[in-house]
């Protein structure tokens, strides 16, 4: 509960405080820290990384970016943007702790972040184009070889710390807790930059705000419900975090760095539902145990 208010807290400060938007380009050093600090104790477990209920996710992901996408071009093809960046987030590095939490399996969804952390770096910059050739969408190799280094590198920094020198591994242990700090830096940033966005450069009017917040919200409703029902009783709460619990900044670095802030408000609504309902859950644990 203590961490939902620090959450909270990082985006009203955002939002009071927007100044710190010229610094948005920090997000993406923050991201690579974030992960470094969740992974650095990882052990890849091969039979973790191939279950096919990783498969599952993948093919999720996709249907639901593909349909939502779809029907909110119907409305905008903005909208339709901001949902395929919601819908093909990956999984969060923050989804192992509250799996930890939950007392689920911390390994399949360990697993999860790696594959789709993975997945989206290589998917989005390809597939984003197509969504809007004729529009503001301008990634290619380039694009993709930034989205990679975000992910690969903390990855692969990490696993060959742990292979080469697992007594430093030992020693920087406590900077594992530091991984907190840098994901409230990048909500502060990421929120700022929104706002400096509806308060000095948007001309949209607010009706386009509130259809985001609403496609945010159903796709968080809908990601958490059906990671739930794939898994059944016996995996429910592992895919559901795998499923449900995004990988938000990463989504909103590309639509900052490739895309629009605009579009960054799709992914910024989830941040604030997703933790929603994970707060939900936590408070709900001690009543499913006496249960």
């Amino acid at each position: 509960m203590k961490k939902s208010l620090f959450l909270f807290s990082a985006i009203a400060v955002g939002i009071a405080f927007p100044q710190g938007h010229q610094y948005a380009y920090l997000i993406r050093y923050l991201i690579m820290m974030i992960l470094f600090c969740s992974l650095l104790d990882l052990k890849i477990d091969v039979k973790s990384a191939l279950n096919p209920r990783l498969g599952t996710i993948i093919a999720m992901m996709m249907a639901i970016a593909g349909i939502t996408a779809w029907v909110s071009n119907w409305v905008s093809p903005d909208l339709a943007l901001a949902a395929f960046m919601i819908a093909m987030a990956p999984t969060a590095a923050a989804a192992p702790v509250m799996t930890r939490f939950l007392d689920g399996r911390v390994d399949y969804v360990m697993s999860s972040v790696i594959v789709t952390n993975s997945f989206s770096a290589i998917a989005l910059p390809l597939v984003l184009p197509l969504l809007n050739p004729n529009g503001h969408t301008n990634i290619e190799l380039t694009g993709l070889a930034n989205t990679l280094t975000v992910i690969l590198l903390p990855l692969g920094l990490t696993q060959l710390l742990q292979h080469y020198a697992p007594a430093l591994v030992k020693t920087l242990d406590p900077v594992r807790s530091t991984g907190f700090y840098f994901w409230m830096a990048a909500i502060y940033l990421s929120t700022a930059k929104a706002t400096h966005f509806i308060e000095v450069e948007s001309t949209y009017p607010w009706i386009v705000i509130v259809e985001i917040a609403s496609v945010s919200l159903l796709l968080c409703t809908c990601n958490f419900g059906v990671g739930r029902w794939l898994g059944g009783n016996d995996w429910g709460q592992e895919m559901g975090q795998s499923l449900g619990q995004k990988n938000t900044l990463f989504s909103i670095w590309v639509c900052l760095t490739f895309l629009t802030p605009a579009i960054a408000l799709g992914p910024m609504f989830y941040v604030v539902f997703q933790n929603l309902y994970n707060s939900y859950l936590l408070a709900r644990k001690p009543q499913l145990k006496s249960g």
